[in-house]
């Protein structure tokens, strides 16, 4: 898959700030699905796709550890 500049820009500014990568690959995705204006429906779908593949684990990792966090805290004020 072919990346744009524009595309490349945008990672590398979310890149620099530091944040999650979860984050940052939800924000991508949230992104390019919006832009109906500089990237064709088909070439959006395919990022998307790629995205959601990519985000599926990490959210359900993300979910499992704040279970466990929370259940840790639950269990601490027995």
């Amino acid at each position: 898959m072919d990346i744009s500049s524009q595309e490349e820009h945008m990672i590398q500014a979310l890149r620099e700030v530091a944040l999650p990568p979860l984050f940052v690959l939800i924000r991508i995705r949230n992104d390019i699905l919006n832009d109906t204006v500089n990237i064709e429906e088909g070439r959006r779908n395919e990022i998307v796709s790629t995205l959601e593949r990519y985000i599926a684990p990490l959210w359900e990792d993300y979910h499992k550890e704040k279970n466990a966090q929370a259940n840790e805290g639950a269990s601490g004020l027995e």
